[in-house]
């Protein structure tokens, strides 16, 4: 099976290194160039995903289009029109391209800041939808014309709302992902900035299972089109800090900050679908994927 996979990231590398992966023959439209470990291996095309002759070259032939392709994070203050510009338009432009090349499935990596603040946890895909951030409502667009795309022109498309994601490959200088940061901060010995009072819960899924899950929807027979993936489990900023302490067998040095406006109180993802329907499970605990994190950056751990 051909695959384009547009976005080379934290996700889209993990998934192109994985075992997974190894049953397709990949193209990869990136801004970076080909990782040396990669060369020979997947066709790689350094190129920007907004000039129209390098997104066809990527697309071309594809049977399957997997769009990783953002250009914020739920945090960051951006200009609502220029983001609307880039990340939905740019989108559009791709699914009139995969309509035309015939491309038979588009999987798109949304959020589960699609959901806002919700009442009920875990969150199932049944619930409204009412994101407070600028990025959960581009996602959210983008999900709505993707399944504007499989009502009139019969594109296959399937969006996986995706919990928090963490593992090896993620940057831990970078702007997203707490697991990430606190491990920059450990390695650093910088004090790791926890927002509010630390009880902000999350859902964690360590990136090896994300890469599970992008398989099965490669290969699902299931009309289904919308799928949460996570680990149906919430931890709060401090248990993970907690947590992290006790692998590592020292405390972590922690300053409390400010809340965000858009920081979602809890956020915990319903996963019985994905499980009932592409017979998805979590291969790995939090505990367990924590612990890999850390010794994959040669953190001495207690275990």
């Amino acid at each position: 099976m051909r695959l384009s996979i547009l976005g080379a990231g934290f996700i889209g590398l993990n998934f192109i290194r994985s075992p997974a992966s190894k049953e397709f023959d990949i193209t990869v439209l990136d801004s970076n160039p080909c990782p040396i470990d990669l060369v020979g291996i997947v066709n790689w095309i350094q190129g920007d995903f907004f000039s129209e002759d390098i997104l066809i070259s990527a697309v071309k032939n594809a049977e399957i289009v997997f769009h990783f392709i953002s250009t914020t994070v739920p945090g960051d203050v951006v200009d609502e029109a220029s983001e609307l510009g880039l990340n939905v338009g740019q989108t559009l432009a791709l699914l009139k391209l995969c309509v035309k090349e015939n491309v038979k499935r588009v999987v798109f990596i949304s959020s589960a800041s699609v959901y806002g603040i919700q009442l009920i946890t875990p969150i199932s895909e049944m619930a409204p939808t009412n994101p407070i951030s600028s990025h959960g409502i581009s996602k959210l667009t983008i999900e709505k014309y993707l399944e504007f795309y499989q009502y009139h022109y019969g594109l296959d498309c399937k969006i996986l709302r995706l919990s928090n994601p963490y593992g090896p490959g993620q940057d831990i200088k970078g702007r997203q992902g707490f697991v990430a940061i606190a491990i920059g901060k450990i390695l650093s010995g910088e004090k790791l900035i926890v927002r509010g009072d630390g009880t902000i819960v999350r859902d964690y899924i360590y990136i090896d299972d994300v890469s599970s899950a992008l398989k099965e929807l490669s290969y699902t027979p299931s009309n289904e089109s919308l799928f949460n993936i996570g680990s149906g489990v919430g931890y709060s900023l401090n248990e993970v800090v907690y947590k992290l302490s006790v692998l590592i067998g020292k405390p972590i040095l922690v300053e409390y900050g400010a809340n965000r406006f858009v920081d979602i109180p809890s956020s915990v993802l319903d996963v019985s679908r994905a499980m009932q329907v592409l017979k998805y499970e979590n291969h790995y605990t939090f505990d367990q994927g924590l612990l890999l994190t850390l010794k994959h950056h040669k953190i001495k751990t207690t275990v």
